[in-house]
């Protein structure tokens, strides 16, 4: 796969604002070929309510909502996960990258930081900064590994809590907002 500066911090975005709306609990990333592997396990209920698109899927929600407040459950909710599975080509990751560019209206403003795309796209910063290429890159709730091979084809490990990949993140912010302010005042 050909790739340019700052390739995988992009990649890594664009696929975790894709996989966002599935809230996963753990995943998993995998670079095969030219291709992006993502697999994972997400709520079985936030599965369904993506995949429906009948009309009357709204009405259903709000009943069942209604039926909620009105009866008191006397059972601790079932949670129930099923496994999903994505792929994901230099294509596609254009494809997405200029439908949300789209969406937000350009390329301003800060990132939230809490997003599954602003934390994916530290660790591709990092693999980026190593001249790197990913090898795999796993997220549960607690942490962030990856394993990346460095410029000299070095196998590279590291792993990351929540913490320290919000610290890690806060760098970067504070390095683009630097570097935003600089390039206002050379202008």
């Amino acid at each position: 796969m050909q790739r340019t500066s700052g390739f995988y911090a992009r990649a890594l975005r664009v696929i975790g604002q894709d996989l966002a709306a599935l809230v996963p609990e753990n995943l998993a990333i995998e670079v095969q070929g030219n291709d992006f592997i993502a697999n994972g396990l997400c709520s079985k209920t936030r599965m369904e309510q993506l995949n429906s698109t009948s009309a009357w899927t709204g009405v259903k929600k709000f009943v069942d909502k209604v039926t909620g407040i009105i009866r008191v459950s006397n059972h601790e909710p079932t949670l129930e996960f099923v496994p999903f599975n994505r792929t994901y080509n230099r294509s596609d990751i254009d494809r997405l990258d200029s439908q949300e560019t789209n969406r937000r209206g350009g390329d301003g403003g800060m990132p939230d930081i809490y997003t599954l795309g602003e934390r994916l796209r530290t660790i591709g910063k990092v693999i980026d900064a190593q001249n790197g290429r990913v090898v795999k890159v796993f997220k549960d709730l607690h942490q962030v590994m990856f394993e990346y091979q460095d410029s000299d084809g070095k196998s590279r490990k590291e792993e990351l809590s929540n913490t320290e990949l919000y610290q890690l993140q806060q760098r970067y912010a504070a390095g683009r907002g630097e570097s935003s302010t600089s390039k206002t005042s050379e202008e």
